[in-house]
């Protein structure tokens, strides 16, 4: 349709929302409006979306570089073992000899597995979240004990 709006999705179980889904939209200027989900499919690795009230490519454009915003309450709870994105950062990384490393400031996508990218006042490192590396998350304890294998570090 013309009104569609291309959409990147940074969850897997978006595609369980449905038509009359209300969403927020944190548009690119900072502001923020809602909107009601229409229609939603998978197009590749995009989802292909539409509003009640987008009708027209000029009205859709209007949403480029905007996030969608669903409330946690609305989300599937996730498997034992995986966590959503914003539970991970921020977290204390430690080595399993109790070493800190720094904190989660962002993760990266990578297909296979996340990495995460843990920084402190010195440096910067990449951990990948392998089960080898991972040895626990506690995020009550708000913090990521990993098993430094030969040349993480470096």
């Amino acid at each position: 349709m013309k009104g569609d709006v291309k959409a990147l999705p940074l969850f897997s179980s978006f595609l369980s929302f449905t038509q009359n889904t209300p969403v927020c939209i944190a548009l690119s200027d900072g502001s923020r409006e809602t909107r009601v989900l229409s229609r939603i499919k998978k197009h590749n690795k995009y989802i292909i979306i539409s509003f009640e009230d987008v009708h027209d490519p000029e009205t859709a454009a209007k949403l480029r570089d905007s996030v969608l915003l669903i409330e946690r309450r609305m989300l599937p709870v996730p498997d034992e073992g995986t966590f959503f994105y914003d539970q991970i950062i921020g977290l204390d990384v430690f080595t399993v000899e109790g070493v800190f490393l720094g904190k989660v400031h962002d993760i990266i996508e990578t297909g296979s597995n996340d990495v995460y990218i843990v920084k402190n006042n010195e440096k910067e490192c990449l951990i990948p979240a392998i089960r080898d590396v991972i040895k626990e998350i506690d995020i009550e304890g708000k913090k990521i004990v990993i098993s430094v294998m030969e040349g993480l570090l470096d």
